[in-house]
């Protein structure tokens, strides 16, 4: 977590009337977090123009502009909630008690162009491409649940907070949270796209297309 997240951190458990200094820390929140995995959807119905990493053209590495014949589309969801409460021995002061987080990994939507047909070698090589796309979205979402399990316990979350209503302080852990739920996805994102960036270069493309005889490609890897 870089120093720039710490800060915010810090100001927004701060902000409003008197200073953080003022409560003690208090006993570390009830904290889970987990991942809901949705099953991956195979689509070859849709011809290769109609793909979407057809119809987004003009980005990224040399060929972007070209058709592919396979695509991947997928999304990574946080959703959070949480229990503050008042401190009995200090009034007016508000800690983080419960903390539950569950990363929605998907949906996840596999594409593999109509023109090929599925006993091809083609298809074959294809769809094992774009399961390598998949192979990095799990593993983000892997990545994402570990550093959400590291960031929720650090020592920042467990400092009460003076607050003028719980309804405050809510909003206020509320947005610390989400401080820290989108820089760990920034850093996830990035590396996903480095590693999707690599299986999609023009050499790698022309790797898979090595793997069937050119007769079988009906539209061949650009």
């Amino acid at each position: 977590m870089s120093r720039i997240v710490l800060a915010i951190l810090a100001m927004l458990l701060m902000t409003g009337t008197g200073h953080a200094a003022d409560c003690p820390v208090a006993d570390a929140a009830d904290f889970s977090a987990s991942i809901e995995w949705l099953e991956p959807e195979l689509i070859q119905d849709q011809a290769s123009a109609a793909l979407p990493a057809s119809r987004r053209r003009g980005q990224g590495f040399p060929g972007a502009n070209r058709r592919k014949l396979g695509s991947t589309e997928s999304s990574l969801h946080v959703r959070t909630s949480l229990v503050v409460s008042e401190l009995a021995a200090d009034r007016g002061c508000y800690a983080l008690s419960r903390l539950v987080v569950n990363i929605v990994a998907g949906p996840v939507r596999i594409f593999v162009a109509s023109e090929l047909d599925p006993d091809s070698c083609p298809y074959r090589v294809t769809l094992a491409h774009e399961d390598k796309h998949v192979e990095v979205f799990r593993e983000a979402a892997e990545n994402l649940l570990a550093e959400l399990e590291n960031d929720m316990r650090v020592p920042s979350m467990r400092q009460a907070i003076p607050a003028e209503t719980i309804q405050v302080a809510v909003e206020r852990f509320r947005q610390a949270i989400n401080v820290l739920v989108g820089d760990a996805r920034r850093r996830v994102d990035a590396e996903a796209t480095r590693q999707n960036g690599a299986l999609d270069t023009r050499s790698a493309y022309r790797a898979e297309q090595d793997k069937c005889p050119m007769r079988e490609w009906h539209i061949p890897f650009e």
